[in-house]
């Protein structure tokens, strides 16, 4: 009865350190990992440009801008206040008037990109709230009637050259 219970211990024990052997010609060493304080320089530079930290300005736009201090700037009052920047001798194109915002911001969109765009609310002569898209500004208007020109098919129907002063005044 003491060879069956001491055979399977030997067993046991063989495969055991069967395992815990070690040949060093199978395994590759590595050698530890090791900090250098200096920094590397092969993934800053790459071609002929320069990838480190440089100093300089950066400029945040004031929407970056958000907590308790800081609120971020509505886009109505972005637009608001570039429409009455503008020289009121100047020109517009009116791309999209009516009373929903969401169809003249809807026409605003297919606009090309080239001129800043503003959406702004007035109010009619019967009390209700009417909103206007308007494209780029310009000094005289042969360069508006120009930019007018350009503009694709769908976006000149209904569009209209104006006056600057005669937006702002109408403005909120």
């Amino acid at each position: 009865m003491k060879t069956t219970k001491f055979l399977p211990v030997c067993v046991c024990v063989s495969s055991l350190c069967a395992c815990s052997t070690f040949e060093g010609s199978q395994y590759t060493n590595y050698p530890a990992y090791q900090y250098y304080p200096h920094p590397s320089t092969y993934f800053t530079i790459y071609g002929d440009v320069d990838y480190r930290y440089q100093r300089g300005e950066v400029n945040i736009p004031d929407s970056y801008h958000v907590g308790p201090d800081h609120s971020p700037v509505s886009h109505k009052n972005v637009d608001s206040t570039w429409v009455h920047s503008q020289n009121p001798q100047g020109y517009t194109i009116e791309v999209a008037g009516g009373e929903k915002a969401s169809e003249v911001a809807r026409k605003l969109y297919k606009v090309p990109k080239n001129d800043r765009t503003a959406q702004i609310k007035y109010h009619g002569g019967d009390g209700r709230a009417y909103y206007k898209g308007v494209y780029g500004s310009y000094n005289s208007y042969e360069e508006a009637q120009k930019a007018l020109n350009n503009l694709p098919e769908d976006i000149k129907q209904g569009a209209d050259i104006q006056h600057w002063g005669n937006i702002q005044n109408n403005a909120e």
